[in-house]
């Protein structure tokens, strides 16, 4: 499953190398690693048709790098986010692979 996570960034950006991929709770992942040597982080849609860059590091949806805008650690990239105490906010069905 990641790796094909990993062959749809690369088919959209050949530049960027992938290190871990996470799946979110609505079948949608995340694929961080590098790009020309700066942390980047790519949403993939589910079909993995859409992928959307976004530069500056891992941020999101429980991602490290500052408050999470769903109750856990991350944050837009490098923005801060927002912190939930809802629980239902959480990503705890969230699934990381390292490629």
């Amino acid at each position: 499953e990641a790796e094909k996570v990993v062959a749809a960034v690369e088919a959209q950006d050949p530049t960027a190398t992938i290190d871990t991929v996470r799946k979110d709770p609505d079948g949608s992942y995340d694929a961080l690693g590098t790009k020309d040597g700066s942390p980047v982080r790519y949403d993939v849609s589910a079909d993995l048709k859409t992928v959307t860059e976004h530069t500056g590091g891992p941020g999101g949806k429980g991602g490290p790098g500052g408050p999470g805008d769903h109750g856990g650690p991350g944050g837009e990239a490098g923005t801060g986010g927002t912190t939930s105490t809802d629980p239902s906010d959480a990503n705890a069905t969230e699934s990381a692979y390292s490629v």
